[in-house]
């Protein structure tokens, strides 16, 4: 029986949608946005058992629906990048994947902070309802033992 994982939550998928939907339209985009063609990278003989299926900004957008975790789209665009970064030094493609690596890695933390916090509230909002669960279920049964002990003594 395969595992079928649970989806990222919704607004968690749209903020990842928005990064990868910023840099394939951006002006530079065009360098990353289809699998780059690694065949021609020289020294890439000697890490061939790092090189992957290559990939592109659009088949990280397709496939946003299938990450159960943010971490595994940021793992695929680092992967992007890491393919750009290949190239030459001088070469236009590398510089790209270094401005789009920088600028992701600046996005992401400052995401993985804003998720972090929303998080907590979420938590601290579900420990209140749970709190306050509590309170009024003990108040209920003061209650019912109040008018069951009044019921007693008229008896």
């Amino acid at each position: 029986m395969i595992k079928k994982n649970k989806p990222m939550e919704h607004y968690k998928r749209m903020q990842c949608w928005v990064i990868v939907k910023r840099m394939i339209e951006g002006r530079d985009g065009w360098a990353l946005k289809e699998s780059l063609d690694l065949k021609f990278l020289k020294g890439l003989e000697k890490n061939k058992s790092k090189v992957q299926k290559a990939i592109g900004l659009k088949d990280i957008e397709s496939k946003l629906k299938s990450y159960s975790t943010p971490d595994e789209f940021a793992k695929d665009m680092r992967f992007v990048f890491s393919q750009g970064l290949l190239y030459h030094p001088r070469h236009i493609v590398h510089r790209i994947a270094t401005k789009f690596s920088e600028t992701f890695e600046n996005k992401w933390k400052s995401l993985n902070e804003e998720w972090t916090i929303e998080e907590r509230k979420v938590k601290r909002i579900h420990k209140r309802k749970r709190e306050q669960a509590v309170y009024d279920n003990e108040r209920k049964c003061l209650s019912f033992q109040q008018k069951r002990s009044q019921l007693c003594a008229t008896y």
